[in-house]
């Protein structure tokens, strides 16, 4: 938009009442997922006419987003489903009661005559005319199952028309359809592409009230998406979806009344951000499977040397280093290896342990020699952590090879493997990968950084989490000494002991499960979904307190 128009253009929402062909006379039928309105907008949703839907939509973004310019969006229902003369007189009178930037005409492939696109190839010529395909999955067993009315051969066949006549067209299409897998949504983003699609709205499915879709969803309930699982999903397609196309939606949004499932309580906003950190995170782009990569910068991160002489770098976001002034190897050894007892642990029996913010590794670089150095049992590792990156950044300023080494090995292939110890790297959110965790441990390393700053990882919802994972013999050592995670552990059912070195700056706490249950007049951080941002639960917690 800023590159086309020198700035963004904002959507103004109109339902034109054309109908649907894919509906009886009564308004029954039609697509399996669609409610009644059509998917109407729901800032229009009580205006009685199409002006006052677009004053109505026109004064919402204003104040919402600042708007300064827009773009009419015939949105509702089929906005070509109409007699051509109707769609002359509709179109003409809309365009002339606001100066609009451009058109966009929402639509169904089987819906566009001949005399159609000839208008809006004309209406092209004074305004720019997009038009929004519902295509929604290129399979068509799906598009028989949903009770589209049409196949895929349709859409392909319609994007070409529209291309020829030299009108732009944005594919809609549905993720997480009944019965449909990842590689059938690659296979109709692949297809898109191909077609050479001019943009894509992703839509993750919803169950929306008096739909046949709700019918069948609660006589036979089918897997819907959660946030983190629509956002690994989702991020896994865009890097098919090739860089100069797009993307206009990410997800989906029902009022809260009409939807059934699934609840989300991220927000629309937040879940875009959620997404694009974690491309950053792992170093991927939109197109980077399907396009050259271009050259990284080979420039090396702001970094110092501690006291104990290992290295560690400047955290841009969180404005410290990684690490406390006395080392990063001394840390290592001094409370997480010595606190957790790892060494006995080893010299007895194979040892189960989840790291959860492995950063730059050296918490299990250090586990793993003493692994070597005992000779005697495995240890098995998984570390969690969001920026794969850091390992990259990590490996250029490591001195030690065999860290590198192990570095390397989880950057490329995710595994690291030798005699006596196996580490496997989980690059996601850590409160995701604990919902897919099936086994216990018997020793967990939590390194939450600048707790504040990361405060999902220090919530009473966390550290419940957490005290299902560990073994009952089992100690939980994080380097986080603030009160707030004591009190989230004493009431997720964990004993803990404060460390606090007088000699250096490292600190931290050792939790064993309790069976006792401790009262506290203070609040622990809480994260009731699992899904709020550190911001949000800081927010949250001051409110608490005060």
């Amino acid at each position: 938009m800023q590159r086309v128009y020198g700035e963004a253009l904002f959507s103004i929402p109109v339902n034109v009442e054309f109908g649907c062909p894919n509906r009886e006379r009564d308004g029954s039928g039609g697509c399996s997922f669609c409610p009644e309105h059509g998917a109407r907008a729901a800032q229009i949703a009580d205006a009685k006419s199409v002006e006052e839907q677009i004053q109505k939509a026109l004064s919402f973004a204003k104040r919402r987003y600042n708007a300064k310019a827009f773009a009419l969006y015939i949105q509702a229902y089929t906005g070509t489903f109409a007699s051509l003369i109707k769609q002359k007189e509709t179109y003409e009178k809309l365009l002339a009661f606001y100066p609009f930037r451009a058109l966009h005409v929402g639509t169904r492939p089987d819906c566009l005559s001949e005399s159609t696109l000839s208008y809006l190839a004309e209406l092209n010529q004074k305004i720019d005319v997009v038009v929004e395909l519902g295509v929604q999955t290129l399979h068509d067993a799906s598009l028989k199952r949903i009770n589209r009315g049409h196949d895929a051969a349709c859409s392909l066949e319609a994007i070409k028309r529209l291309h020829v006549k030299g009108l732009k067209v944005y594919a809609h299409l549905i993720i997480g359809l009944p019965y449909e897998t990842p590689q059938m949504w690659k296979e109709s983003v692949q297809g898109l592409v191909n077609a050479g699609i001019d943009g894509i709205k992703f839509h993750n499915l919803h169950i929306i009230q008096n739909t046949d879709l709700a019918r069948e969803f609660s006589h036979t309930p089918f897997p819907l998406l959660s946030e983190y699982e629509y956002a690994e999903a989702l991020i896994e397609l865009l890097r098919y979806v090739p860089s100069h196309i797009p993307i206009l939606r990410l997800a989906t949004d029902t009022p809260e009344r009409e939807l059934i499932a699934p609840k989300w309580h991220m927000a629309k906003g937040q879940f875009g951000e959620y997404v694009a950190q974690t491309m950053r995170y792992r170093g991927i782009k939109q197109g980077n499977l399907v396009e050259k990569e271009l050259e990284e910068s080979d420039e090396i991160p702001q970094k110092i040397n501690l006291e104990d002489g290992s290295t560690t770098l400047w955290n841009e976001i969180y404005h410290d280093y990684y690490h406390p002034k006395a080392g990063a190897i001394r840390q290592a050894q001094e409370l997480f290896l010595a606190h957790s007892n790892l060494k006995e642990r080893l010299e007895k029996s194979d040892v189960k342990l989840l790291e959860i913010g492995f950063g730059m590794g050296y918490n299990t670089f250090s586990a793993v020699q003493l692994a070597q150095t005992v000779a005697q049992n495995r240890l098995h590792v998984k570390a969690i952590d969001q920026d794969r990156m850091l390992l990259q950044k990590a490996s250029v300023v490591i001195s030690d090879t065999l860290h590198v080494k192990m570095l390397d090995a989880l950057f490329t292939c995710k595994c690291y493997d030798d005699d006596f110890a196996k580490v496997e790297f989980l690059n996601a959110e850590a409160r995701y990968v604990l919902r897919l965790l099936d086994e216990q441990f018997d020793v967990i390393f939590l390194d939450p950084f600048i707790e504040s700053n990361n405060a999902s990882l220090v919530t009473l919802e966390f550290f419940q989490h957490l005290r299902n994972l560990l073994k009952p013999d089992g100690v939980l050592v994080a380097s986080t000494a603030l009160q707030v995670s004591q009190v989230g552990l004493n009431l997720a059912g964990f004993d803990v002991m404060v460390i606090k070195d007088a000699t250096s700056d490292i600190q931290g706490v050792v939790a064993t499960l309790s069976s006792s249950h401790i009262l506290h007049v203070k609040e622990p951080y809480r994260d009731i979904y699992g899904i709020y941002n550190d911001k949000q639960i800081e927010t949250l917690h001051q409110k608490s307190s005060n």
